[in-house]
């Protein structure tokens, strides 16, 4: 079984809701997120609890990527 990422996606300086989100691929800082419509880009990264099994559980603040 692959690992699962369960994320916790937190939007800095506006008034979205972010999302929480099961993914495939560990996000690092820099990399790009779509949720919805819009782009984000990884700022932080942070380990809510140690990984259970192949699961694993983060925390990801985000940013409103420039157009």
């Amino acid at each position: 079984m692959s690992e699962v990422f369960k994320v916790s996606y937190v939007v800095r300086g506006e008034e979205h809701p972010g999302a929480i989100l099961n993914v495939e691929e560990r996000p690092e800082v820099g990399d790009k997120v779509k949720l919805g419509r819009r782009a984000f880009e990884v700022l932080e990264v942070l380990e809510l609890i140690p990984p259970r099994g192949n699961f694993h559980f983060l925390h990801v603040t985000l940013q409103a990527k420039p157009k």
